[in-house]
């Protein structure tokens, strides 16, 4: 397995335990589109449940919110930093200041919260920021995940996380 399908599998797992109805979701769009003739090729292909990826390279993010998403919806930004530099990820209505060094895996819901990243000081940076559409869901006809709440873990508990529901995720090919 490659180190980006690795990396992908690390992140759909670190979604379906931060948000699991998000997870569901994004296996079930998953699903639908490798059934589609018209995306099929491209998303049997695509290994993250997130219906979108932007790959953000030595670039100061300015302060804002993402349009395109839902409230309850979280993204994940993935960070990559060379050169000994530290960027930070600026959460401005939180009022946090992030360490956001190389390695450094962040949830949150870009939709809602006001983020940035500055100047950082010189060497690489990239940040994999990964997300979903919700023009995306409405297409494939898939009911929206909800705001994450602590009865969505309930079913877990007795159980093993990775294999709720059926969405194991060597069984869905991700």
């Amino acid at each position: 397995m490659d180190s980006t399908k690795k990396v992908e599998k690390f992140l759909n797992m670190v979604l379906s335990l931060i948000h699991p109805d998000l997870f569901e979701s994004g296996v079930l769009m998953l699903r639908k589109l490798r059934d589609l003739d018209a995306t099929k090729a491209i998303a049997s292909e695509w290994q993250s449940v997130y219906t979108g990826i932007q790959i953000i390279s030595n670039r100061i993010t300015p302060s804002h919110r993402d349009s395109k998403g839902r409230p309850e919806w979280y993204d994940i930004l993935a960070s990559y930093c060379g050169g000994g530099s530290t960027p930070h990820l600026l959460l401005c209505d939180l009022g946090l200041d992030l360490e956001y060094s190389s390695g450094t895996v962040v949830g949150f819901c870009g939709t809602v919260f006001q983020h940035e990243v500055k100047a950082w000081g010189g060497g690489d940076r990239v940040c994999y920021a990964h997300f979903m559409r919700e023009a995306v869901r409405k297409r494939l006809e898939v009911h929206p995940a909800g705001w994450v709440n602590q009865t969505m873990y309930r079913r877990f508990l007795p159980g093993v996380i990775g294999t709720s529901k059926g969405y194991e995720m060597e069984g869905i090919g991700i």
